[in-house]
């Protein structure tokens, strides 16, 4: 009985910490402007929908991931093309993925702990930067979920050796390969995690993290072939694009290009600061409870007796992971906060084996235990009220403000929705059939997603040489050439941000111009 109502009451405080994970993840998806990739992942998941196609760009588009498991939600709603498309449609697909990542956690109960898995899951639940994420419609949340189902298959296979797991962790890969290319990180440092804990067991002689050789060089190749088949099918939308799957492992001689910067660069410390100690205006910001527990589960990874062999090697080899994950991300210049997620995720699996074996201690006084769990308890309780209100501040408050988010970046301007987006709307009320001309190096990106309803609108990244558009939006260093091609025919500009540091001017046709300004007056 006593055995039922500890379980009872384990299950709901699991149950609350996902009820609330998924408050944070789904809430006011809307809030938040679209970030350029989430606009231009949005534009080709309307060619998907629309034209039944997929067209990879191994430069900068990553693979269709994120598009297939948009694609159920779209059905649900009877969505059938581009137009249809929202804010919340598309950023409730990372929210989903970002709440089964949290029950994801579930697995490793066996090999964390209870009491560690329940200190995981609300970690994860809580996390500002897995919130923050989560809605946003880009490829982390969903790589990392899949991630954390590939690491549970990779443990249950060393752990019994069977077939299954094997093919899980390989189906796992192919969908980590077709979400985005960089998966290849995560992987790489499980595999030199494993491998130097294997030379450690040779060398002291123990041998626990020996598996059968022909059994597992028979699993893997069969498995890894599965992997590219499965690969192959998702990049080249079922072998209707097979041009598409030679250039998904092209693009990472691109990827070796970028890793020297490309404008992105930061320190090699960027990474620990973000997640430790980050300083902003008006605010501090710090996951710093799950870097500490996850301090102490490495060191206790490393200490553990009195457990199976392989469960204390496979603990010792999520906290190696994950110390090279974070190692291969800081050296690499290119920097953007979310590319550290899965780094994260391995954090909080760590994080949960160190308050595991903080719960553990023992003394002989129950005082003393009372006092060590109770304090811990406490401790615990307040940091997650901090990321709770973290939380509120980063998604709610100010969730597109790089001068007070630390997740914030290269975002775009809040008022680039409210005045300028709001004011061709409200032109196109006026106007049907209206016309825009949008000049911009990068064709002026999330616009396209804004306009997607006006369908005489055009991108470009130079100047035309003559244009009859009613609204001309440029990038501000093309303002000569623009006020030489239109005269007197248009009143502006207005200026307006784009993002930081990117200034847009805006040009109204007079006679629109002035029956706007009319209708206002009214």
């Amino acid at each position: 009985m006593q055995f039922l109502k500890k379980k009872t009451i384990l299950a709901i405080i699991v149950i609350f910490a996902v009820l609330i994970g998924a408050e944070l993840r789904f809430r006011d998806l809307e809030l938040r402007p679209m970030h350029t990739d989430e606009a231009v992942q949005a534009a080709r998941l309307g060619d998907l929908i629309e034209n039944k196609k997929f067209n990879y760009n191994p430069e900068d588009g990553h693979g269709p991931g994120l598009l297939y498991l948009s694609l159920p939600i779209t059905w649900v709603k009877s969505i059938n093309d581009y137009k249809g498309l929202d804010e919340i449609t598309l950023r409730m697909v990372p929210a989903l993925c970002g709440t089964l990542l949290i029950i994801s956690l579930l697995l490793f109960k066996k090999l964390i702990g209870t009491a560690g898995v329940v200190a995981a899951i609300w970690l994860s639940a809580l996390s500002p930067m897995h919130v923050y994420y989560s809605r946003y419609f880009i490829m982390e949340i969903p790589l990392v979920a899949i991630l954390s189902i590939f690491i549970f298959c990779c443990w249950k296979y060393f752990y019994n050796e069977k077939f299954r797991w094997m093919l899980g962790a390989g189906i796992c890969c192919a969908f980590m390969h077709a979400t985005k290319e960089t998966f290849i990180i995560s992987v790489t440092a499980l595999v030199i995690a494993v491998t130097v804990l294997f030379i450690w067991e040779e060398i002291t002689n123990r041998k626990g993290a020996r598996l059968q050789t022909g059994m597992l060089i028979k699993n893997t190749g069969i498995s890894l072939g599965i992997t590219l088949l499965i690969s192959a099918a998702l990049y080249s939308l079922l072998f209707t694009n097979t041009e598409a799957i030679g250039q998904s492992y092209l693009t990472y001689f691109d990827y070796l290009k970028r890793a020297e910067g490309h404008g992105h660069e930061k320190p090699f410390l960027y990474y620990i600061e973000l997640l430790t100690w980050k300083k902003m205006e008006l605010y501090t910001w710090s996951e710093l409870l799950i870097i500490c527990l996850a301090i102490i589960g490495a060191i206790s990874s490393f200490l553990f007796k009195g457990i199976p062999v392989k469960e204390q090697i496979f603990i010792r080899s999520i906290s190696l992971y994950t110390l090279i994950t974070l190692f291969i991300y800081s050296s690499i210049n290119y920097k953007t906060p979310w590319s550290i997620l899965p780094f994260l995720h391995g954090a909080t699996i760590v994080a949960g084996i160190g308050f595991n074996a903080l719960w553990k201690i023992e003394n002989n006084s129950k005082i003393v235990n009372f006092s060590i769990k109770g304090s811990l308890l406490l401790l615990f309780i307040f940091s997650s009220f901090l990321l709770y209100k973290q939380n509120r501040i980063a998604n709610f408050k100010f969730p597109a403000n790089a001068d007070r988010n630390p997740y914030v970046y290269s975002h775009t301007s809040p008022s680039l929705v409210n005045k300028l987006v709001k004011t061709v709307n409200e032109l196109q009320g006026i106007k049907g059939d209206l016309s825009v001309s949008v000049y911009h190096p990068e064709f002026g990106w999330p616009l396209p997603y804004y306009f997607r309803k006006i369908s005489k609108s055009g991108y470009h990244q130079n100047v035309t040489k003559e244009t009859r558009s009613d609204v001309i939006i440029s990038d501000s260093t093309y303002d000569d050439q623009v006020t030489s091609i239109i005269g007197d025919r248009y009143i502006g500009p207005d200026l307006m941000n784009l993002r930081d540091n990117v200034m847009l001017h805006i040009y109204i046709e007079k006679e629109l111009f002035f029956e706007m300004v009319n209708r206002r007056s009214k």
